[in-house]
Order: C-alpha cells, then structure tokens, then sequence
C-alpha cells in the first residue's frame, strides 16, 4: 500500500511539474459552464441542471487541463475559441452595432447606418488592419514587448506602452485625425 502511495504522489509531482506555467483558458469547460448557466431563464433550473452535470463538468475540466491547455500553451493558441459568435453592442453614439467573431479578426456591421467593415489581425506580422470600402488601412502591430506601434496617417508611426497612459497618448495627439478612435 506504501509503495502505491509513492508511485501515485510521484506521478502527481510529476504531473504539476510537466504542467507549470500553462494553466490555460480551459475554454471547453467555461463554454459548458456558460451553457449550462444560459440553458433556461430560471437561475433555479440551471442549478438542478448543473448538479445533474457534475460528471460532465469533470470530463471537459480533465480534457482541458490534460490536452487542451496544453496545446494551447505550446501553439499560443485557444483550440477553442468562439469564431461566429455574435455580439450586439450599442454605442454612446446610440448606434447599433453587430459583431461577429471571425477567424483571423471581425466583421463589424453598423445596424443604424448599415456601414460595414472588418477588423483583420495578421498573425504573421502581428498587426490589426482596418478593410473597408474595398480599402485596408493598418491600424497597430503589436510588438510583443508590451508596446504597440500605431500606423498613423501620412506614414507616421508612434510606439506606446500597453496601458492606459500610452492610449492616452495616441488620443490626445492624433483622435482628430484618426476616424478609428472616435468613440463609438
């Protein structure tokens, strides 16, 4: 009995050595538990639901943390991510908008106006561009090193930090000039 107990700590050790540093975004067990909470508008229902689940819960929590995550740790990639969800947002503007995830960015159409356009992210060069009218613009790359270069007009380009002052920045220099920032 001893030596079981060794063998399965060792294995356990061993497990959480192997799966340090990737924790991951278990995507398969939040869509399931964003499932089960949405299944009916009755908060009591679902509750019943969800503990009638507790097995499935089990299996996509293990799938996560043992395949999914893991691949995403290595590849930089959730397998799971939500390519054709749509979102509706209004703006301050009371504008209408309707989001739809896509995979390499999003189709954006505005409800009220009917405009349409896409936000594109290259992942070879890691920049977000702007297609619109049969144009694409780059709007930022993204340069890994917690700042981000923004493609200004007439060729100019200004790199910022990741944070609140460094959106700051760009908006208090360039948000006349530039229609992508105007708050919407």
């Amino acid at each position: 009995m001893r030596k079981n107990g060794l063998f399965w700590s060792a294995i356990c050790l061993s497990a959480c050595m192997l799966y340090s540093s990737c924790i991951g975004s278990f995507g398969l067990f939040n869509k399931f538990a964003a499932w089960n909470v949405g299944m009916t508008p009755h908060k009591v229902v679902n509750g019943i639901l969800g503990f009638i689940f507790i097995p499935v819960y089990g299996i996509c929590l293990a799938a996560d943390w043992v395949v999914l995550n893991t691949i995403e740790f290595w590849t930089g990639k959730p397998l799971l991510a939500s390519v054709g969800e749509t979102k509706h947002v209004v703006g301050t503007n009371g504008n209408e908008y309707v989001i739809v995830t896509e995979k390499d960015g999003y189709h954006i159409q505005n409800v009220t106006t009917g405009e349409e356009a896409r936000m594109v992210f290259d992942d070879a060069e890691k920049v977000w561009s702007l297609a619109q009218n049969g144009e694409e613009h780059k709007l930022m790359r993204m340069n890994g090193d917690s700042t981000v270069t923004v493609f200004l007009p007439e060729g100019e380009e200004m790199t910022v930090t990741c944070d609140e002052q460094g959106w700051g920045k760009i908006q208090e220099t360039y948000a006349a000039q530039l229609p992508f920032m105007a708050a919407e």
